[in-house]
């Protein structure tokens, strides 16, 4: 049994949204406010706070509108069931799946309420919404006309007050096929089935200078805590047992002597009148705590030279940072063997785990962590197996990269359709959208995406290039168009990821690129020949061109060359793609088959290109190239030589990426229009990774 998939409605970016789970490990990646922290923060609020409290900044931007709307309802005197179904609550939604067939369901028992015998998923409601009967009391002293400006913001500030003591938690059984068919429970109840664990970003391990950092020695407390619990294995009860006998004798004997130098003390005590009439004896006792001397009084140290112990700070970020994450998940796992009544599924959040980690420490850590559950398992063989799935989020390239593509859930802040003024987080998974792509494909992405460290998962906009010149180049080329236009849409400002993909494979990209739904721009060569299988020639002596890419593009595989430079730009903009190839610099001219020509002709003068017809200056243009070695080349004009202009191509590329076809998500956390805190003025909200 598994935590198959979850449903999120209404918290904060994630609006309604559905992620589907791995049995193992689910890795979330995405650019900074994506709602990758809100997941995380709402299961824990609805499954480990006892208490969750939630604020009006926590309902989505768009749920704001929904409470005028149910004011309004309410003014027109509607029935309390359509005023509530206006009235936004916040909800999530888990899928546990099973084995209709098992004869026990243990603590998925209480949530299987269906009859259906081919049913293998029994689902658990969590919702935070308004409480039975406080309809009046919720919109009591509310205008009872339309909201203005002025009244919608006092009209906010009075619900931001009232959400917090009129709504409440509900949680309840639901028939997946019937939501008609409910069965009421409790937090504790889910408790008993879901176990979730978190091992945050903010881990505490930043090096000091003026304290000792304990992080790892706290852990250590944790660690007794459960091994103390009388539900505990053998092993750690026979640990914990140890210490506390060890601790008990310290006790005895610190008391035995500090009562004797009490007793040497007393003479001198009684010279100053010490008990006096009706006062007691002094004596002493000594109590010392197991846990607080783990935690307070135990150091974790690194063995030294000649005897010297090195504190934990001074072992490095990364080790330290790898350490605390292996003690929490062995925490998590001896909490789990120690609970009276397991739970069904445990789920662990491990938010980026690459966190001082080097790359290759990165990909170790999530290709091991499986086998770290497996080693642990086996310490308890022939009990039933640690029910652990993680959910890893991430900011690595390294991370996504060593993952398969089935593991990877990508998180996309979009504009809300209903109100393009909000945004809204859609998940997608990677298994689903990349189904249509061939198997020889998704092995080639995968393999290029490995190989490369491509931050693909990460950036706002892409750029696809051909080779060592372009990469060396491109980034000068990009400086120099930002300087010309000054502030307005500077590339060099924007989250932009640049492939070395060559045109044979660039289009083997075209469906990762509209799944991510990234802003690209391919940049490839014309690369004319002859004919068909012909030989490479200069443009217009050409009838079709070698590149896989333009044929790819235009669905055909004979493009000829000169028809290609009279595309109009419309004809070379697909979606959130643009291509780009050699054109001449004016009507009529020469036109260069790859970059190092194109660069020449672009500065003729500065090359010496001569000839008394465009196909003439072609000629020349490639037979200079010819004797070229592109790295050289590339380096010469990237860094000791600037002085060039960039090629006609390659800058109706880079303007149409400039310009912000797609808005990148800037704004940061949702904005609360009309949504105001306890001063008046707009309240804080967390950054949502």
């Amino acid at each position: 049994m598994h935590l198959h998939r979850v449903k999120i409605k209404n918290f904060r970016l994630l609006k309604d949204v559905e992620l589907v789970l791995e049995k193992g490990t689910t890795l979330i990646v995405g650019r900074n406010n994506s709602g990758k922290t809100s997941l995380s923060e709402l299961i824990r609020r609805f499954t480990l706070d006892k208490s969750p409290v939630f604020h009006i900044q926590d309902f989505s931007t768009g749920c704001y509108d929904d409470f005028c709307r149910a004011l309004s309802a309410k003014n027109a005197a509607k029935q309390d069931q359509e005023i509530r179904d206006l009235l936004p609550y916040i909800e999530l939604r888990m899928f546990f799946q099973y084995d209709p067939a098992q004869p026990q369901f243990g603590a998925l028992g209480d949530f299987v309420i269906d009859l259906d015998m081919d049913c293998n998923e029994a689902l658990v409601v969590m919702r935070y919404e308004l409480k039975d009967g406080a309809i009046e009391q919720f919109f009591e002293g509310q205008p009872t006309q339309d909201l203005t400006p002025e009244t919608r913001t006092q009209f906010f500030r009075d619900i931001r007050d009232r959400i917090q003591s009129l709504y409440t938690i509900n949680v309840w059984a639901e028939d997946p096929n019937d939501p008609s068919n409910r069965k009421a429970t409790s937090q504790a109840d889910v408790r008993t089935l879901l176990k979730a664990g978190f091992i945050n970003a903010q881990r505490g391990l930043d090096d000091v200078t003026t304290r000792e950092s304990d992080v790892l020695a706290k852990t250590l407390e944790a660690l007794f805590n459960t091994a103390a619990l009388g539900t505990a294995g053998e092993e750690e009860k026979k640990i914990a047992t140890a210490l506390q006998n060890a601790v008990h004798a310290i006790q005895e004997q610190l008391e035995s002597d500090f009562s004797e130098h009490l007793k040497n003390l007393l003479p001198t005590l009684k010279t100053f009148g010490y008990p006096g009439l009706g006062g007691q004896e002094l004596t002493t006792e000594t109590t010392l705590d197991v846990e607080r001397l783990l935690s307070n009084h135990t150091k974790v140290r690194y063995v030294g030279y000649s005897g010297i112990m090195l504190p934990e700070s001074y072992n490095g970020l990364g080790m330290r940072n790898l350490i605390f994450i292996l003690l929490q998940i062995f925490s998590f796992y001896r909490a789990f063997r120690a609970e009276p009544r397991a739970p069904a599924v445990h789920l662990i959040f491990i938010e980026e785990p690459e966190a001082h980690l080097h790359p290759q420490m990165q990909e170790v850590f999530i290709r091991q962590i499986g086998k770290v559950v497996d080693q642990l398992n086996a310490e308890h063989d022939g009990e039933p197996c640690w029910p652990v799935q993680f959910v890893v989020s991430t900011h690595s390239s390294h991370i996504a990269n060593e993952s398969g593509f089935e593991t990877i859930r990508y998180f996309l802040p979009t504009l809300d359709n209903s109100n393009n003024d909000t945004w809204q987080t859609r998940i997608k998974d990677l298994r689903e959208g990349l189904a249509d792509t061939s198997e020889e494909h998704k092995k080639f992405l995968h393999q290029y995406l490995t190989l490369t460290r491509c931050d693909l998962f990460f950036a706002d906009k892409a750029i696809l290039i051909e080779g060592t010149s372009e990469r060396l180049l491109l980034p000068v080329m990009i400086r120099k168009m930002d300087e010309i236009q000054g502030n307005e849409h500077c590339l060099t400002s924007q989250y932009i990821t640049v492939m070395e993909v060559g045109g044979a494979y660039a289009h083997i990209f075209f469906d990762l690129l509209d799944f991510l739904e990234l802003q690209s721009l391919i940049i490839t060569d014309l690369d004319p020949v002859e004919g068909n299988g012909g030989k490479k020639c200069t443009v217009h002596a050409a009838t079709a061109t070698s590149n896989a890419c333009i044929r790819n593009w235009f669905g055909g595989a004979d493009c000829i060359p000169t028809e290609l430079i009279a595309k109009a730009d419309e004809e070379k903009i697909k979606g959130q793609k643009r291509i780009a190839y050699q054109r001449p610099e004016t009507d009529g001219g020469p036109c260069g088959r790859t970059f190092e020509d194109a660069f020449m002709l672009a500065n003729a003068e500065k090359f010496g290109v001569t000839g008394n017809t465009p196909s003439e200056k072609e000629n020349d243009a490639y037979t200079k190239c010819e004797s070229v070695k592109k790295s050289e080349f590339a380096l010469k004009y990237a860094i000791d030589d600037t002085d060039w202009t960039t090629p006609g191509y390659i800058i109706d590329g880079l303007q149409w990426l400039a310009a912000e076809q797609v808005p990148p998500n800037n704004n940061g956390p949702e904005a609360l229009e009309g949504v105001v805190g306890e001063d008046g003025a707009e309240p804080e909200v967390a950054a949502d990774e």
